[in-house]
C-alpha cells in the first residue's frame, strides 16, 4: 500500500477544473512499518528545496560540470560530490544513529514506549467510578505486562492535593499547595523532586504496581490544572511518549480551575499545554466518566486536540474498552517531521488530522511538526494550484523525518508524479471519493468541536452535493465509490446533527455537551479506514 493517496492520480491545471471537489493528498503512517533496505547517510537533496533524489536516471556527468542533477521540482543545478545515497521509496534512510543508550530518560529504552497515568481520586470518584478505574488500570497494567513489559509506567493521583507515586519504593512524592497557583513554581517544585518519582518497566513490577492502584481511596476536591502540570513536567524530563488523564469532575483547584474568574483563563491554560506536550512529543489522551454533571470536555479536550490524541466519554462499565484502546495503541515515532515537495506555484490550502497550530505551519512553510504519530493515524493535506500549470505533468513529493524508540532518527520520502489534467473528467476517470470524504469529515469535527457545527454539516453537505451532481456521469466504477461516500457522510451529518440537538437541549455545562465535543473529537480523528474498509468486510 502507499503511503501517499489522493483525491485524483491527475493534478487539475487550475483551481477551476476540479471545482468544488477538494485535491487532497492522505498521508498514511501505518505504511512507514512496510520498509525494504535500511539505508544510513544522508541522501542527495537540491540545495534550494530540499527535494531528495530517487531517480538514479537524473545523474549526469559532464567534463566540466561533473557529476550533477537538475531537480525536476525547482529546475536547480545541483553539483553531486562525495557518496551516492539515493532516498528510495520503499527504504528508510536513518540520518542517525544514537551513540549511547540514556536510560534515565527512557528514550532508548526496548519498546520505547512511557506511560503515565494521572487518576483523579477526588470525592466524586467514591463508589463505582474509582472501583472502575482501579479494575480497568489494573487489567491494562497485565495487558501491557504481558504483552509490552518493557513500557515505563507511572502514577500522579490528585484531589484536593497531588502526589506521584514513585514506582520503585511506593512512596507519595507530595505536590505542596503553595505552588498550585503558579505554572512555573510547580514545574519548579516537580524539578525539584523529580530525583524521588520513579518510572519502572511494567513487566517486572507488576504485583508492586497493582498493589498501588488498589491502595486509592476517594475523597476532595479536583486540583486537575496543577496535577496537569507536574504531569507535563516529568514527561519533559522522562520521555513520557503518553499521558492518560482520567476523571469524572470539574477542575476546581488551583490554576486551571473551570470554576470562577481565572488567570490566564482555562481555555488559554489547557490549550498552552497542550502545546507544550506536542511539543516535547507526548500524546495527551482524555477519559471523561459519566457521572450527570458536566466536566467541561470541550476545554480539556484541548490537550488531545494539539498532541493527536484521543478523548472518550464513558459510563464505568465502560472504561475498560477505552482504556485497552489506549494502551494497544502503537506508536510508530516521535518529534515527527512532515514536509510536502512541490514545484512553485502550489501552495497547501488547509490540513486535517493533526492540531489547529500544525495547520498553520504547513500553510506557511508546507512543513508541520507533528510530536508523537500513532500506527493507524493520516493525515490529510488539502492543496491547490495558484496559477495556471504550464507542464503536463507535476511531482509531489512528501518527505517524513521522525526518530524510533530507539533513538534512530529516520527518512521516509515518497515522491508522486502526476498527469496535469485540463479537464474535470480527466480527473474524474481515477477520482477516490474516499480521500476528500474523510478530509472533509475530519474538518467537520474540528469545526464542531470549536463550536462551529453549523459549519461542519455545511461542509459534509456540500461535498455530498458535489458527488451528486457528478455521479451519473462518472465512469462506472466512480460512481460505485461516490454512492458509497454520499452514504457515508449521510451518516455523518445525521450523527452530528442528533448530537447536537441533545447537547443544546441539555445546555452547553451537561454530560450531552460533554459526550458531543468526544465525538468530535473522534471525528477529527476518523480514518478511512473507519469509514470505507469496515464495510468491505461485511
Amino acid at each position: 500500500m502507499p503511503i501517499i493517496k489522493s483525491t485524483s492520480k491527475a493534478f487539475p491545471k487550475s483551481k477551476k477544473v476540479l471545482g468544488d471537489i477538494p485535491f487532497v493528498l492522505r498521508v498514511e503512517f501505518s505504511e512507514l512499518e512496510s520498509t525494504g533496505a535500511v539505508i544510513t547517510g544522508k541522501p542527495i537533496a537540491c540545495f534550494k528545496c530540499n527535494a531528495f533524489l530517487q531517480e538514479a536516471e537524473l545523474i549526469k556527468d559532464d567534463p566540466k560540470i561533473g557529476k550533477h542533477f537538475v531537480c525536476k521540482f525547482c529546475g536547480t543545478l545541483n553539483v553531486i560530490e562525495g557518496e551516492i545515497i539515493l532516498a528510495d521509496a520503499d527504504s528508510d534512510v536513518v540520518l542517525h544513529v544514537p551513540e549511547t543508550t540514556d536510560e534515565s530518560t527512557g528514550v532508548a529504552v526496548i519498546g520505547g514506549n512511557a506511560l503515565l497515568a494521572l487518576i483523579d481520586v477526588s470525592g466524586s470518584m467514591s463508589g463505582a467510578n474509582l472501583a472502575a478505574v482501579k479494575r480497568s488500570l489494573i487489567g491494562t497494567v497485565e495487558s501491557l505486562a504481558e504483552n509490552s513489559p518493557d513500557t515505563l509506567f507511572g502514577l500522579i493521583a490528585f484531589s484536593s492535593q497531588v502526589y506521584a507515586i514513585n514506582m520503585i519504593t511506593g512512596n507519595y512524592v507530595d505536590l505542596s499547595e503553595d505552588v498550585f497557583q503558579s505554572r512555573e513554581k510547580i514545574e519548579t517544585t516537580t524539578k525539584q523532586l523529580l530525583d524521588d518519582i520513579g518510572l519502572v518497566p511494567i513487566g517486572p513490577n507488576r504485583s508492586k504496581i497493582k498493589d498501588t492502584i488498589q491502595g486509592f481511596a476517594a475523597g476532595g476536591g479536583t486540583a486537575l490544572g496543577p496535577a496537569v502540570v507536574m504531569a507535563l513536567t516529568i514527561a519533559k524530563l522522562k520521555s513520557v511518549e503518553r499521558v492518560v488523564l482520567l476523571t469524572d469532575g470539574l477542575a476546581n483547584i488551583g490554576i486551571g480551575s473551570l470554576e470562577g474568574f481565572q488567570v490566564p483563563p482555562a481555555r488559554q491554560f489547557y490549550q498552552e499545554l497542550g502545546e507544550m506536550f506536542k511539543g516535547n512529543s507526548t500524546i495527551f489522551d482524555v477519559v471523561g466518566i459519566a457521572s450527570g454533571s458536566g466536566m467541561e470536555l470541550r476545554t480539556l479536550g484541548l490537550m488531545p486536540e494539539a498532541t493527536g490524541g484521543q478523548m472518550y466519554y464513558v459510563t464505568p462499565n465502560e472504561l475498560d474498552e477505552s482504556l485497552s484502546e489506549i494502551a494497544g495503541a502503537q506508536l510508530l515515532g516521535r518529534d515527527v517531521t512532515v514536509r510536502l515537495i512541490t514545484p512553485p506555484g502550489i501552495r497547501v490550502v488547509d490540513a486535517s488530522g493533526v492540531s489547529a497550530s500544525v495547520v498553520s505551519q504547513l500553510q506557511t512553510s508546507m512543513k508541520g511538526q507533528l510530536g508523537t504519530i500513532r500506527r493507524d493515524q493520516e493525515i490529510h493535506l488539502e492543496v491547490e494550484p495558484e496559477t495556471e500549470i504550464d507542464s503536463s505533468e507535476v511531482p509531489i513529493q512528501v518527505q517524513i523525518e521522525y526518530t524510533d524508540f530507539e533513538g534512530n532518527r529516520r527518512l521516509r520520502v515518497v515522491t508522486e508524479k502526476m498527469k496535469v489534467a485540463q479537464a474535470e473528467d480527466e480527473i474524474m476517470e481515477s477520482l477516490d471519493p474516499t480521500v476528500c470524504t474523510t478530509f472533509v469529515t475530519q474538518k467537520a469535527g474540528e469545526d464542531a468541536f470549536s463550536g462551529r457545527e453549523e459549519k461542519g454539516m455545511s461542509r459534509m453537505k456540500a461535498l455530498k452535493e458535489s458527488f451528486k451532481r457528478r455521479a451519473k456521469s462518472a465512469p462506472s466504477p466512480v460512481r460505485k465509490e461516490l454512492d458509497r461516500a454520499q452514504m457515508a457522510i449521510d451518516d455523518e451529518i445525521q450523527l452530528m446533527e442528533t448530537a447536537s440537538q441533545q447537547m443544546k437541549a441539555a445546555g452547553s455545562s451537561s454530560g450531552a455537551a460533554d459526550m458531543f465535543f468526544t465525538e468530535q473529537i473522534r471525528r477529527m480523528r476518523k480514518t478511512s479506514k473507519q469509514m470505507f474498509d469496515d464495510e468491505d468486510d461485511e
